[in-house]
């Protein structure tokens, strides 16, 4: 990955400790853990970048041992301060996930922005992560995805893709973070581009197809774009910026749904 300090440590190595260090904290209850996100798929830029991943569980998530889990990721954070709200790791029963369009179980996990918790909804609502990981993530740990995760045709991710974008566009953004309008802007035109293409992108890729068809627009995209370069020193900082870039995204999510249904 160009452009890295060579003084810090690379994204390989820190994923070889932290997936140590999960195997440690889980023992035998770590059944596998996968990489997946602009680190596989592209577009992923150092220093800035999340890190994704999948660790599957022989038990439930409610029952494993997760203050010790947490102790693990911020410990992690506290030796990594540059990886500070760049990681996500999802954690989810084995058979939570063989079942993940019914099963009533949970996920634990941390993100960008939220603390390591238990989350609430359903299971199936991950489908697309559950088929990036599936068909284009990386095993760190552990054997193939896709025995543990059943076939996801490509119309079921795309649902799921046009009802991601529809929740997006339906949130109100006058006292959101920064953050997450950038994140809401890049989402739906990745989205977009996904759908039409049917092909894995980034949100750079889908923010540069997206500007290229909406150039009328461009604005509401170079500021989503320079924000996430400088982690939010240029950002969406006024009522103008953050009304146009509502009305942008709810935009881009009807043309989602529209290309979904002309597919």
């Amino acid at each position: 990955m160009g452009g890295m300090d060579p003084a810090q440590p690379t994204a390989d190595t820190l994923l070889g400790d932290l997936v140590s260090r999960i195997h440690t904290a889980l023992g035998d209850a770590l059944v596998g853990i996968y990489l997946y996100g602009s680190y596989v798929s592209g577009g992923f830029d150092p220093g800035i970048s999340d890190l994704d991943l999948v660790a599957v569980t022989s038990a439930e998530v409610e029952t494993i041992d997760l203050p010790r889990l947490d102790g693990v990721h911020q410990d992690f954070i506290a030796r990594h301060l540059d990886w500070t709200d760049r990681l996500e790791v999802v954690y989810v029963g084995r058979a939570t996930l063989e079942a993940f369009r019914t099963s009533p179980g949970r996920l634990a996990v941390i993100s960008p922005g939220e603390p390591f918790h238990l989350r609430d909804e359903p299971v199936f609502e991950w489908v697309q992560n559950w088929y990036l990981v599936r068909e284009t993530g990386v095993v760190l740990f552990g054997p193939p995805a896709a025995t543990l995760i059943p076939p996801i045709a490509w119309g079921e991710f795309a649902a799921a893709a046009v009802r991601y974008a529809g929740q997006i566009s339906g949130q109100q953004l006058e006292d959101a973070s920064s953050g997450a309008i950038v994140y809401a802007v890049l989402t739906v035109c990745r989205a977009l581009m996904t759908i039409q293409t049917q092909a894995h992108v980034s949100k750079q890729d889908g923010a540069a197809w997206t500007r290229q068809r909406m150039p009328e627009w461009a604005g509401v995209i170079d500021t989503a774009l320079r924000s996430r370069a400088s982690r939010g020193a240029f950002s969406f900082d006024d009522a103008d910026s953050r009304a146009a870039a509502q009305v942008f995204i709810g935009l881009v999510a009807a043309r989602v749904r529209e290309a979904s249904l002309a597919g």
